[in-house]
């Protein structure tokens, strides 16, 4: 399938008045101040969702469509101003009194003509093409500042559009993304203008407040070369997405049951299975004996910590890493339901209100005790595996006056040079079910997709239409 992608314009947004006020609650006196010591444990890479929505009479003008995304796009930016700031080498970046305020302060926004239908893109996703309806690559340029969010609006030949996000991670995490987008998208539907005179944005004043920034290695960040999920050099990962519907999550719920945990939920039996069998495909291209894994999920911190209260509108990267271990027995197959215990066991861990009072009142000594332990682990692991949830976020809702989309895409291949054994967990559009967006090394995905027994219950790439 080929397709042409025709950039029509490039600007910048720039926020609605009120940003200037916004941010300087942040720092009435300094052009840049620090980022929080969560934010440092961040990825220093580019977040990418697109969403896809069919033709209807709103697109019938391109420029009317447009106008009504900068518009909103600009009030969007004034609830959340720190955001339409740039940050390079761990500092926020911005400006009062200067001229060059342009340069600084604003949101990339990409209009592009794709010369196919959305109907003949959706029958047969290309994960490949899904780069190419994002404004910004996964890595950001190295020399210039970074902005945080870019926009790309890309109109099909059927009156379709794609519209492609790109929020940088420093600041930014699934929550935050969901925060942002929504209120985008309330701002774009409500021509009254609900939100006005409403916060419905975010704030990044506690997340300092709880987390002060503090001088850690890079190393520490979730992904890094220190890490086991970037590609090696002179190697290559590829990206799959598979999809289990809502009868399959119902099945493996029930293998994963057991005395010690009778109701496992959607995130973690999608989860336990994906890991036995990329664990079982890893295994087949590498000898260890006996084979140890590690697991890592991202756990949001919002829910968990109860003092001071946190919301979905406090700004930053507010999750944590659980991490499950799992050694091997001799000449004995990978039990689901033993993967499930071990998981839910990690989970517990972090998921009560006293271990993050704890990193609060060492300023976050304990989190880097965490870390140091986890990177033992990696050392020792045969394997180790990064899941990320994107579940119950509310993406398949996201209406901006249009209705909701057909499909929210995690973001194609652009993860394929330089990460691997990731795995971005999704809604799917229609039932409970759930997408993986699975990255692993080429030979061991080429094991994975054809594994008869994980294809009894995920579809390869099915048909969004």
């Amino acid at each position: 399938m080929e397709a042409v992608v025709q950039i029509v314009s490039r600007e910048i947004i720039k926020p609605a008045p009120n940003c200037r006020t916004k941010l300087k609650e942040y720092d009435d006196h300094q052009k840049t101040f620090k980022v929080s010591f969560m934010d440092m444990l961040s990825p220093e890479c580019y977040i990418p969702i697109t969403f896809f929505y069919p033709n209807t009479h709103y697109f019938n003008n391109k420029e009317e469509t447009s106008f009504r995304l900068k518009l909103s796009l600009s009030k969007t930016l004034a609830q959340f101003p720190i955001l339409a700031t740039k940050i390079k080498d761990n500092l926020i970046h911005h400006s009062f009194d200067d001229d060059d305020d342009d340069d600084i302060i604003g949101s990339l926004f990409v209009e592009a003509n794709i010369k196919m239908s959305l109907d003949e893109f959706l029958k047969s996703p290309n994960l490949n093409l899904l780069n190419e309806f994002l404004p910004f690559p996964f890595i950001p340029n190295q020399v210039e500042e970074p902005r945080q969010i870019g926009v790309q609006v890309n109109f099909f030949t059927c009156g379709g559009i794609g519209i492609g996000v790109s929020l940088l991670h420093t600041l930014i995490d699934g929550t935050t993304m969901s925060s942002f987008i929504k209120c985008w998208a309330k701002f774009c539907e409500d021509q009254e203008d609900y939100y006005e005179g409403k916060f419905c944005g975010g704030d990044y004043s506690l997340t300092c407040s709880l987390f002060p920034y503090r001088e850690v290695s890079n190393g520490y960040r979730l992904i890094s070369s220190e890490t086991p999920f970037v590609v090696e050099k002179g190697k290559k990962s590829t990206t799959r997405r598979f999809v289990f519907d809502e009868m399959a999550i119902s099945k493996l719920k029930d293998k994963a049951k057991s005395t010690r945990v009778c109701n496992p939920t959607t995130v973690e039996v999608a989860t336990c299975f994906i890991w036995k069998y990329a664990m079982k495909a890893a295994s087949g291209c590498k000898l260890f004996d006996p084979w140890q894994s590690v697991l890592v999920h991202t756990v949001n911190m919002r829910k968990r910590i109860t003092h001071p209260p946190l919301s979905e509108n406090n700004i930053g990267n507010l999750f944590w890493r659980s991490c499950a271990y799992f050694k091997s027995l001799p000449n004995k197959d990978i039990n689901l339901a033993d993967l499930q215990i071990t998981v839910r066991q990690s989970i517990s861990e972090v998921n009560n209100n006293n271990f993050f009072q704890q990193a609060i009142a060492s300023q976050c000594t304990t989190l880097l005790s965490s870390l140091q332990r986890l990177h033992q682990l990696y050392a020792k692991s045969s394997e180790s595996y990064l899941f990320t949830s994107w579940r119950n976020m509310g993406f398949n809702g996201v209406d901006f006056g249009w209705g909701k989309p057909l499909w929210v895409a995690g973001g194609g291949n652009v993860f394929d040079s330089i990460t691997r054994n990731l795995v971005i967990l999704m809604d799917t559009v229609v039932g409970n079910g759930v997408e993986a967006w699975v990255v692993l090394d080429d030979v061991t995905m080429k094991l994975l997709e054809n594994d008869y027994e994980f294809l009894e219950f995920a579809s390869l790439n099915p048909s969004i239409c």
